[in-house]
C-alpha cells in the first residue's frame, strides 16, 4: 500500500516548486530576451555596409549565445522537482514526527520521546523535539506523584474511618462504654479535619491560588511569635523550647504561608523529641550572604541516612518513626511554601543526635 503524502509535504512541495518554475521562467525568459536582442544586432549590417555579415560572426569576430533548448529546461525542471521534494521532506518529518508525538501523548503514552528523530545536528527543530521530551518528563513525573499522592490519601483515611467504625460497633455492643469510645471516634475525626486541611493547604499551593507574596515580613517578630506558640504547645507535651541566636532582616511574601511551613517544622521537631529534651530554634545568616537561615534542630534519634532525601515527600514516614502520628504532609507543604518564596529547604543529622532543617529564604535588600 502506498503511503499518501501528508498535506504539510505538500503545502511545501506546492510552494517550493511553484517558487523555483517561477524563478526557472523568468530566467529563461530573460535569457531568451537578450538572445534575440544580440541575435538582431548581429543580423543587422553595420552602418556604411548594404548587406549583413557573413554568417561565420559578427563584426567584430564573436558569435552570439545558444538559445537553449528545450531538454535542457527539462532538466531544470527536474531538478527544481527534487530540490523542491527533499526541502519539503525535510520541512515536514519532524513536524509530522511531533504530531504523532502529541497523538500519542494524548493518548496517554507518557514513554514516548521525539528529540531523536528531529533528524542531526542541533537547530530549531532539535531544540524544539528536547523541549518536548522535558515537557513529556516533566507532565508524567506530576502525574506519578498525584496519583502516588491519591493512594496515600486514600490509604490515610481509610485508618482512621475503619476505627472510627469499629468504635461505634463496640459503643452499640457495648453501651457502658460510650464515652471511652466516644473519646476514640472524637479524636480520629480531628485525624481526618486535621489531614483533610493540610490537603487543602496542599492542593492550594500546587495551584498557585496562595502565591500572594507581596508582605514585607519581619523575620525577628515572626520567628518569636512561632517560638513563643510553640513553647506553650511543647510544654504540655514535656518538651522544651530554646531560641538561640537571632538577626535583624525581612523577607518578602505571604506571612501566613511562611508562618505555616515555619509550624510545621518546629511542630514535627517537637513531635520527635524524647520527654524533657530541648528544640533549639536559630536564625543566622547565609554563608552566601542575602539570605536568612531558620534552623530548627530536635531531640530525637535523627533519621537513617537513606530516609533524608524522602522526608519532604507527602505521607512519609522514616522507618524509624513509623508509629508517630500525623497527616505525613507537614514537611511537604513547608518544602513548597519556601521554595515559592524563592528559599530551600534541608535536613540532616546532627553528630550529637537529632535532626536539624534548615530553612534559607533572600532577604530584602
Amino acid at each position: 500500500m502506498i503511503k499518501r503524502p501528508s498535506r504539510l509535504f505538500l503545502k511545501f512541495f506546492l510552494l517550493i516548486t511553484s517558487i523555483q518554475i517561477t524563478s526557472d521562467l523568468v530566467v529563461h525568459a530573460w535569457i531568451d530576451r537578450r538572445h534575440m536582442l544580440e541575435e538582431g544586432a548581429y543580423l543587422a549590417p553595420p552602418p556604411g555596409m548594404k548587406e549583413p555579415p557573413p554568417p561565420g560572426g559578427t563584426p567584430h569576430g564573436h558569435r552570439p549565445p545558444p538559445v537553449e533548448t528545450a531538454f535542457e529546461l527539462a532538466i531544470d525542471l527536474a531538478a527544481s522537482l527534487s530540490c523542491a521534494m527533499l526541502l519539503a521532506w525535510l520541512f515536514s518529518k519532524p513536524i509530522r514526527s511531533l504530531h504523532f508525538a502529541l497523538r500519542d501523548a494524548a493518548a496517554g503514552n507518557l514513554d514516548i520521546r521525539v528529540a531523536d528523530r528531529m533528524g542531526p545536528g542541533m537547530d530549531e527543530m532539535k531544540e524544539l523535539g528536547i523541549e518536548f521530551d522535558r515537557m513529556i518528563e516533566r507532565l508524567k513525573t506530576m502525574i506519578t506523584a498525584q496519583r502516588r499522592l491519591l493512594n496515600d490519601v486514600s490509604h490515610e483515611i481509610r485508618s482512621p474511618m475503619a476505627r472510627i467504625q469499629a468504635a461505634i460497633g463496640l459503643a452499640h455492643q457495648q453501651p457502658d462504654q460510650a464515652l471511652p469510645l466516644l473519646e476514640r471516634i472524637e479524636r480520629e475525626s480531628v485525624r481526618i479535619d486535621r489531614l483533610i486541611g493540610e490537603l487543602l493547604a496542599l492542593s492550594r499551593l500546587q495551584a498557585g491560588v496562595d502565591n500572594r507574596l507581596y508582605e514585607e515580613i519581619d523575620l525577628r517578630e515572626l520567628v518569636s511569635d512561632i517560638v513563643d506558640d510553640a513553647r506553650f504547645e511543647a510544654s504540655a507535651k514535656g518538651r522544651f523550647i530554646q531560641m538561640g541566636s537571632e538577626i535583624d532582616g525581612a523577607v518578602r511574601g505571604n506571612v501566613e504561608l511562611l508562618r505555616r511551613a515555619v509550624e510545621n517544622v518546629v511542630r514535627n521537631a517537637i513531635k520527635y523529641s524524647h520527654r524533657g529534651g530541648t528544640v533549639t530554634i536559630d536564625t543566622t545568616q547565609g554563608a552566601a550572604g542575602g539570605t536568612a537561615v531558620i534552623s530548627v534542630q530536635d531531640a530525637g534519634t535523627g533519621v537513617p541516612e537513606s530516609d533524608l532525601a524522602n522526608i519532604f515527600d507527602p505521607f512519609f514516614r522514616s522507618s524509624a518513626h513509623q508509629r508517630k502520628e500525623g497527616s505525613g504532609l507537614g514537611l511537604e507543604i513547608a518544602k513548597r511554601v519556601v521554595e515559592t518564596h524563592g528559599g530551600a529547604i534541608r535536613a540532616s543529622n546532627v553528630p550529637t543526635g537529632g535532626l536539624r532543617v534548615d530553612i534559607e529564604l533572600p532577604l530584602l535588600t
